[in-house]
């Protein structure tokens, strides 16, 4: 991974002077507003055109004579546009440049071709991006063609940032390398950022390997070229391969990872890594199919999702044309929604054994009971009819009311269902699948009440007992934790609606 932001061209540069190596451009320290305002002013003068007494017969272009040359221009600048496709970074071709004097804007150096707009990912490039918005950040005076390059250079600026942000995650792992530090060393992170321990440690797991094994799509981030995104579906695509394998397949995507979509992307690494180690490919295929799941989660709108990974490819095609096929039917019937509601409903109706078509005795039919096991929690208030207050249902989360209830009276249809309602006052704190745990060990002395207990996972009870983290309960229930570092961070327990 290099250690500067500056980048070297593919090519000689060449000898003649211009913008190209101006050393305001090219240097690793940051440049001040008035540095970067004489280096636009130098380039602008080095594409002024030659004065009239340099040529005997010289004579002023007419108006339509201008309007003529900048239209051709506009269809060449298109032309390499449509081209060269994608984002614009460094090592991808600039457009036509602009006619000289022609932007006096704030943003000028972020026209097509001009420096700016090819310029690395960097802090130096942050600051001019800032600078381009005006003092009111209103973009005033901006073309679009400028104000899109502003948009390039923060999207380099942000893949910069993020570069740097996990090469700082992989020297705090490289400096944590004893087994029973190095499995905590996510929980740090995770603290740090306020993220899950799930994320904190993919990003633990996406800063070593492009330190070690990635220096390619290391360096594309840094500069700029890739996203993060980006960077995660090489990674995440070449982590069946050795090192040398892995730079073999990223090899094969970098030269045009810039201008592909991510699904562009994840198509074409996966057919890189096929091609460099098919036999590992066919491994990594068939181990994963033992990890076959149905996975369940909360919408934000409050509905849930359903999903199965890890499954055949030739019977998730049959379901899904017979998913598509009891869809047409529902149509047919008349039930009402588009081609993606009736599928969803589809689904629900092959899984559940029921049948959603419109009975035409009956004047429609509504939901059918089912037989299943419900854990529900839900305030008392809510139970009794004295107030609209959310519960929760456990493997989804919160639910409204008005589902709450529906949802019991929907199980209590079947009387196979087996449901567990726990109701909460002002005293409720329940925990599933927790160990009861002494903040003050028992053997020294720490009593077994709820003023010194508290309910962990198997994980955070571990974390608590390791020598270099340490832990205190406060009386409103939250824990108060402290990392190896010093510092420290404050959780608490679900809150749950009384």
């Amino acid at each position: 991974m290099p250690n500067g932001w500056w980048y070297m061209p593919p090519e000689p540069v060449p000898a003649e002077p211009g913008w190209d190596d101006d050393p305001a451009w090219t240097r690793p320290d940051p440049m001040t507003a008035a540095e970067l305002q004489a280096g636009l002013d130098r380039v602008c003068e080095q594409d002024e055109p030659p004065g009239r007494d340099e040529f005997e017969d010289f004579e002023p272009l007419t108006p339509d004579e201008l309007a003529e040359i900048q239209a051709a221009a506009a269809d060449e600048l298109l032309a390499v546009e449509a081209a060269t496709t994608g984002r614009r970074g460094p090592g991808q071709p600039g457009s036509a440049r602009i006619f000289p004097g022609q932007s006096s804007s704030p943003a000028a150096g972020f026209g097509p071709g001009m420096p700016l707009d090819v310029l690395p990912g960097c802090a130096a490039l942050a600051v001019a991006a800032d600078a381009a918005a005006g003092q009111d950040g209103g973009f005033a005076g901006i073309s679009e063609a400028e104000l899109t390059g502003v948009v390039c250079a923060w999207d380099r600026v942000e893949a910069h940032a993020a570069a740097r942000k996990l090469a700082a995650i992989a020297e705090l792992a490289r400096r944590n390398p004893a087994p029973e530090d190095a499995e905590f060393t996510a929980d740090q992170v995770a603290y740090a950022l306020g993220e899950s321990r799930g994320r904190a440690g993919d990003l633990a797991d996406l800063a070593q390997t492009l330190g070690t094994r990635l220096p390619g799509t290391a360096a594309a981030l840094e500069d700029g070229t890739i996203s993060r995104y980006k960077a995660e579906i090489i990674a995440g695509a070449t982590a069946l391969l050795d090192d040398a394998g892995a730079r073999a397949a990223e090899a094969k995507v970098l030269d045009r990872a810039a201008r592909l979509t991510p699904g562009g992307l994840r198509a074409a690494i996966a057919a890189a890594v096929m091609e460099v180690a098919p036999e590992k490919a066919r491994q990594r295929r068939e181990a994963a199919a033992k990890d076959a799941r149905v996975q369940r989660w909360a919408e934000d709108s409050g509905n849930a999702a359903l999903m199965g990974c890890e499954l055949p490819p030739d019977e998730v095609l049959a379901a899904d044309q017979r998913i598509t096929a009891w869809a047409r039917e529902l149509k047919k019937a008349g039930l009402d929604g588009d081609m993606d509601v009736l599928r969803a409903r589809a689904f629900l109706d092959l899984l559940l054994g029921k049948d959603s078509r419109p009975r035409q005795d009956a004047g429609g039919a509504g939901p059918a009971g089912f037989a299943g096991r419900v854990t529900l929690t839900v305030p008392l208030a809510t139970v009794t009819g004295l107030a609209d207050r959310p519960g929760d249902l456990a493997g989804i989360g919160p639910v409204d009311p008005w589902l709450a209830r529906d949802l019991a009276a929907a199980a209590a249809r079947n009387p196979q269902t087996t449901w567990c309602v726990t109701v909460t006052d002002q005293d409720g704190r329940p925990a599933a699948q927790c160990d009861t745990d002494h903040n003050t060990p028992y053997e020294a002395g720490g009593r077994t009440c709820r003023c010194n207990t508290g309910p962990k996972c198997r994980h955070d009870h571990r974390l608590k007992q390791h020598p270099r983290w340490t832990v205190d309960q406060h009386p409103d229930g939250t824990f108060r934790w402290t990392t190896p570092s010093g510092r420290t961070y404050t959780t608490e327990p679900t809150r749950y609606p009384i």
